[in-house]
């Protein structure tokens, strides 16, 4: 199983002075009224969304092991125009992985083998089937590539790509 982004998000617990983001280094943010109305900060393994509300969410990363270090890295850069000690940690709120099944699959048998009521498909308007299991969703394609959105923690997910892959090995 390959992560392919992990999105937490969390509270500066204090409104941020848009303003003042010209105090801060020009290669550390975008920000542009006319196009969205939240700042970017550009951090080594991703990027934050940063709200006037000081909400803001990392996205970008590719371990759990990331998630620390970018929060650092993102109150390293944001320090000089707001109190970092205010500021609570990240929350995971969803992991994407990817796997190779390493086998075509059947899509139109998989659907049938299914039933309707937990796939959706439609090829003219989506190349893949949409699987909603017990635990999770997917998205599986005719390669044997699947995608897992919206997964809180990796051993949910790598147990729930399990479970569908011994499902699509007996189709």
């Amino acid at each position: 199983m390959k992560i392919i982004n992990i999105v937490c998000s969390g509270d500066l617990r204090q409104a941020i002075p848009f303003q003042r983001l010209e105090e801060l280094p020009s290669a550390s943010y975008r920000y542009d009224p006319g196009k969205y109305h939240g700042a970017y900060i550009l951090i080594s393994t991703g990027k934050v969304t940063l709200y006037k509300s000081g909400k803001y969410i990392i996205y970008g990363l590719k371990s759990l092991d990331q998630i620390n270090g970018a929060y650092q890295e993102f109150l390293a850069i944001i320090s000089p125009i707001i109190d970092p000690a205010a500021a609570t940690p990240p929350k995971v709120q969803n992991i994407v992985g990817m796997e190779d099944f390493g086998m075509a699959i059947n899509l139109s048998r998989f659907v049938i083998a299914e039933g309707m009521e937990r796939v959706e498909y439609e090829p003219e308007q989506f190349p893949g089937v949409v699987y909603r299991g017990e635990t999770g969703t997917a998205l599986l394609f005719s390669s044997g590539k699947v995608i897992f959105p919206g997964f809180k923690d990796p051993e949910t997910m790598e147990a729930f790509a399990a479970e569908l892959k011994e499902r699509t090995s007996r189709i």
